[in-house]
């Protein structure tokens, strides 16, 4: 996504550089020929430069940093590339947490960002920009299609007589019973320079270009000047014909009262009329004004430099610590590829202009880490990455925000396997998980490839061979899939990277959903509490036609329908399983969630109240506060007006909270995430235990 957004900025930037130039420099001269070239070069070099690599001049290195920090787009370039790379990662402590009592509900599914919505939005524009252009074009053909039409030396001549004269490609609409010959002649001339110099491209091309750069308000007028200089380079072939320049001048005055014609045509009653006429008018420019269609090479030197890659890259180096000295050694050594202990996940180092770079092979997304000493480097939030040599120098292994551990691969490891059709076929087939009889996945073969398919949702997952039976595939909860074959060589099983069983079986049978009296729903109602975390709740609701799970940390819902007296699977989701218990008597005491989690029912949990404390009394709890489990990791909580709040220093996320007693918090959007502090014999504030389980010490 990133990519995307810096491609489109790199190109605006450019196409404003060149059309700019040619509004103050060129667009009053009479070399419509050379202007006709300049505006197109102009959009064929917008849409192309962005992608030239950068040059990285390895023996300037301090120039090239002085020129980086000058460079005034650098900023935008560094902000926009790595503004979602931690918070996609797996390493955010309170967010795991959180995520971990989540019960893994609707894995792999994650709220796009803030700059994910924008590029929708922007792509969705232009989409419908594609659409409208599309529509004109149709138009257009069927107004041609109607008319009636004569062939003359390579040009159709379409009489029709709801429009103004224009030209399109080879054709030529016109209604002859308008003008007198000598208007007429002078019309078909026009419009035959039109045709003969192909004008019809230039249009459609800068259409196509709108739709791409459509954000950038110079490129309506762009399209509008390429028009004017069509119709300047038409006056001029005209004029040049023969025809008395003031009686050609006068017929385009007389006509330009008449109808209009389509956007995506050349017309000879254009608008501009006085601006016509007085480029007719006007001296050919001399040879002397050439020079200034060599400025151009500068200035296309000068928008490359502005935009090249090198700079953002440069910059990031060049913010490293303050007078630190290391020798940084060459990057290469750093680059390959990595993977979980287990072997589930990827990510690919690669050094681009003097920066490493990471590539999250699950999602595509890619930051870059800057150099801090040696073996360390940081995100642009300083998270911290360490790599660890053996006893010959070689890289194996990488410790990814103090905590993730990623060894060294081999590249063959990814490598795709072609298959042949037999041997798909022998994976083909339904298989349904093991520890949950109501989720079943199909197995197709599908023009070389092997596809999942979730029979829940009919939501389809393309696998990568590896061999003949191990597949990777890229999602979050089924990553490396091996297969189990018979001795007849046909699958009769696979497991996934979580250590799930999906068994074989000969069809597809949903699972049942029954219906229960409402009183008998009731039964369900109340507040659980997480069995391995204490102060974590989900609320149960009935509802007219099952349960809705509530998480009470962030409030999100969940709906069940019953498939047994006591067992209930999410719609959305038929892994997500409920399993309830009931004691002697009858009343609900437990329920294991997704076949592993077990909530205890608390009938005593009341919802946290907020209560006010003074502004003297939050300032107690201010300071920096150290992740006991895991030293190197810190948040910083702040007072404010209402309450505390707390950054997340590793990625800079802020949470607020209200107090509920003296010593406790809790998250205003999310009530089920508390600060629980505690204090010294002085009542000085000493450490916090966050969400029921991490200490947090306050540190100086």
């Amino acid at each position: 996504m990133e990519p995307l957004i810096i491609y489109l900025l790199k190109a605006n930037v450019v196409i404003s550089i060149l059309f700019l130039f040619y509004l103050l420099a060129l667009k009053n001269d009479k070399s419509f020929w050379q202007n006709r070239f300049y505006l197109l070069f102009s959009l064929l070099l917008s849409l192309f430069l962005p992608l030239l690599p950068g040059i990285n001049f390895s023996n300037l290195g301090g120039i090239q940093r002085q020129i980086t920090m000058a460079n005034p787009l650098n900023s935008i370039y560094t902000t926009i590339g790595n503004s979602q790379m931690v918070n996609t990662h797996i390493s955010t402590h309170i967010n795991t947490h959180i995520n971990t009592a989540h019960v893994a509900i609707k894995q792999g599914f994650m709220l796009p960002s803030l700059m994910q919505t924008l590029v929708g939005i922007y792509l969705l524009v232009s989409f419908i920009l594609l659409i409208r252009l599309t529509i004109k074009l149709l138009k257009l053909s069927i107004l041609i299609k109607k008319t009636d039409k004569q062939l003359t030396a390579g040009i159709y001549y379409c009489a029709f007589d709801g429009t103004a004269p224009f030209s399109f490609f080879k054709y030529m609409v016109i209604n002859k019973q308008r003008f007198n010959d000598r208007e007429l002649q002078q019309v078909i001339s026009h419009e035959k320079v039109h045709i003969q110099q192909w004008h019809s491209i230039d249009i459609l091309f800068a259409e196509l270009v709108h739709t791409i750069l459509w954000i950038n308000p110079l490129i309506v007028y762009l399209k509008r000047c390429i028009k004017l200089n069509h119709e300047y380079i038409a006056d001029s072939e005209v004029i040049n014909s023969g025809f008395d320049k003031k009686d050609y001048q006068l017929s385009i005055v007389q006509s330009s009262f008449k109808l209009q014609a389509h956007q995506l045509t050349n017309l000879y009653s254009s608008s501009k009329i006085k601006t016509r006429i007085k480029m007719m008018n006007l001296k050919k420019s001399p040879n002397a004004n050439l020079y200034k269609y060599a400025f151009v090479l500068l200035l296309i030197a000068a928008s490359y430099f502005l935009i090249s890659p090198f700079s953002a890259s440069a910059l990031q180096k060049n913010v490293s610590v303050k007078s630190t000295k290391f020798d940084t050694g060459p990057l290469k050594a750093f680059e390959g590829l990595y993977q979980t202990p287990d072997k589930s996940t990827y990510i690919k180092l690669t050094e681009v202009n003097n920066v490493l770079v990471v590539k999250q092979l699950w999602d595509g997304r890619e930051f870059s880490l800057k150099q801090k000493s040696e073996l360390g480097f940081a995100t642009a939030n300083d998270a911290s990455f360490k790599f660890t040599k053996d006893k010959d120098g070689n890289v194996t292994r990488l410790l990814a925000f103090g905590q993730d551990i990623w060894l060294k691969a081999n590249s063959a490891d990814l490598k795709n396997t072609a298959l042949n059709t037999q041997q798909l076929k022998a994976l083909e087939g339904i298989y349904q998980l093991d520890a949950n009889k109501a989720a079943y996945i199909q197995v197709i073969a599908k023009q070389n490839t092997l596809i999942t398919k979730q029979l829940w949702d009919g939501k389809e997952i393309a696998m990568l061979a590896q061999s003949d039976v191990s597949f990777l595939v890229h999602v979050p909860y089924l990553r490396i899939v091996k297969f189990t074959k018979n001795d007849e060589g046909i699958a009769t099983r696979f497991i996934a990277a979580d250590k799930q069983n999906w068994n074989k079986v000969d069809s597809y049978h949903p699972a049942d959903t029954i219906k229960l009296p409402a009183q008998t729903l009731k039964k369900f109602e109340g507040y659980y509490e997480f069995k391995d975390r204490k102060g974590q709740f989900l609320q149960i609701i009935a509802t007219a036609n099952g349960l809705v799970l509530k998480q009470l940390w962030d409030n999100q819902q969940i709906n069940f329908t019953a498939t047994s007296p006591l067992e209930f699977s999410a719609k959305e989701n038929p892994e997500f399983t409920l399993q309830f218990t009931a004691d002697n008597a009858g009343r609900i005491s437990q329920v294991l969630a997704f076949g592993k989690d077990v909530w205890d029912r608390n009938d005593s949990y009341k919802p946290l109240v907020e209560i006010k404390l003074a502004a003297q009394d939050l300032k107690k709890f201010e300071g920096k506060y150290e992740f006991r489990d895991q030293k190197g990791q810190f948040l910083q909580i702040s007072a404010t007006d209402s309450g505390l709040v707390l950054k997340q220093l590793w990625d800079n996320q802020q949470i607020d909270f209200v107090a509920s007693s003296p010593l406790s918090f809790f998250a205003k959007k999310t009530p089920g995430f508390t600060l629980q502090f505690t204090s010294d014999s002085a009542g000085r504030i000493t450490q916090v235990l966050a969400f029921g389980q991490d200490v947090w010490d306050r540190v100086n």
